[in-house]
């Protein structure tokens, strides 16, 4: 009972108009490569799910995040609180999208053609993770706000992974499971790059993890009290 009413809470203070913008900014770069051939909708799914994770940066975003650390419900229970209500509301807005994506090539292969969703949606939870990883560890260390430096983080790794060398490449190119005894290099750059991707997300979520607990600024206002009273006594 009590989580309810924690989560009624931060249902209130969640920024649903980030992620309301972020999906309407997914669809709208997503729609540009709608149709076309497989490459296409793989391109515009992955540019979608860099707009929907920066948006969702900011779900964290509290200017009372140092006063819930000293309050009964301490602030690592908020945060998972609002990663419980916004982790299904992210996960069916992708879905949703994959699902758009897809109506097209539907059409034209009779139903037999489809986007990698599984592929793509560990490329979306290591994005995601990343970027819930730097807003909670930064409110870890007191901040009121980590959505920005989130943000910005994520922005200057997807350059990064961007620009790898072709035999660590991330975002490779679809390719279609080859037959039995017929080596497909383009199917094995495909696989590597998506245990890549599976490894930054377990990392990345891990860090959301660490970052849920409690404020590192409490810790540290504990740690001064204990000292100036050591220091009275002497």
């Amino acid at each position: 009972m009590a989580f309810l009413l924690v989560l009624g809470r931060a249902f209130r203070l969640v920024p649903w108009w980030h992620l309301g913008l972020g999906l309407v900014a997914a669809f709208g770069l997503a729609a540009t490569r709608r149709t076309g051939y497989l490459d296409d909708p793989v391109f515009g799914l992955r540019v979608a799910a860099v707009a929907l994770a920066a948006t969702a940066a900011f779900v964290f975003d509290d200017p009372a995040t140092n006063l819930l650390d000293s309050k009964p419900i301490p602030g690592w229970l908020q945060r998972t609180a609002r990663l419980v209500l916004v982790v299904p509301a992210v996960v069916a807005g992708w879905w949703v999208l994959v699902a758009w994506m897809e109506a097209p090539l539907k059409a034209v292969d009779e139903g037999l053609a489809s986007v990698p969703r599984l592929a793509l949606s560990v490329e979306l939870a290591a994005l995601v993770g990343i970027v819930w990883a730097v807003a909670t560890l930064t409110q870890r260390s007191g901040r009121e706000s980590g959505g920005m430096a989130a943000a910005l983080t994520l922005f200057a790794v997807v350059v990064v992974l961007l620009m790898l060398p072709e035999r660590w490449a991330v975002f490779a190119s679809p390719a279609a499971e080859p037959l039995a005894g017929e080596p497909s290099l383009r199917w094995e750059a495909w696989i590597d790059a998506h245990r890549r991707w599976a490894a930054l997300a377990v990392v990345a979520w891990v860090a959301v993890v660490v970052g849920l607990r409690g404020s590192a600024l409490r810790h540290r206002r504990w740690r001064n009290l204990v000292s100036s009273r050591a220091m009275r006594s002497v």
